[in-house]
C-alpha cells in the first residue's frame, strides 16, 4: 500500500470511531464509505466497501430514530472494523 492508500484507510477508520463516540452519524460514515469505495486502490476493493455502502444507505433512509441508526450501523460496520485493523500497519 502506498501512504495514500494508508490515509484513506485511516480515514475510514477514524469515521468509524467518530461514529462509535456519536461524533458523527450515519449519513456521514455512508457518504465516506462511498468515496471510498469509489477510489481505485486495490486494498480498497479487498474490502467490499459497496456492501457496506448499500447497507448504510438502507440504515440511513430508514425510519429508525437516530440511536438505532446508529447501532445498526455499528453491527453492519463491525467486520470492516476489524478488516481496516488487520490492514492498517500498526
Amino acid at each position: 500500500m502506498n501512504e495514500i492508500e494508508i490515509q484513506v484507510l485511516e480515514n475510514l477508520f477514524d469515521a468509524l470511531d467518530r461514529l462509535f463516540d456519536h461524533e458523527s452519524k450515519v449519513v456521514d460514515l455512508y457518504a465516506l464509505i462511498y468515496a471510498t469505495f469509489n477510489t481505485n486502490f486495490n486494498s480498497v476493493a479487498s474490502l467490499n466497501l459497496k456492501k457496506y455502502a448499500v447497507e448504510l444507505d438502507v440504515i440511513n433512509r430508514s425510519n429508525m430514530d437516530e440511536k438505532e441508526q446508529r447501532e445498526k450501523a455499528l453491527k453492519t460496520t463491525n467486520d470492516l472494523r476489524i478488516a481496516l485493523n488487520d490492514l492498517l500497519p500498526s
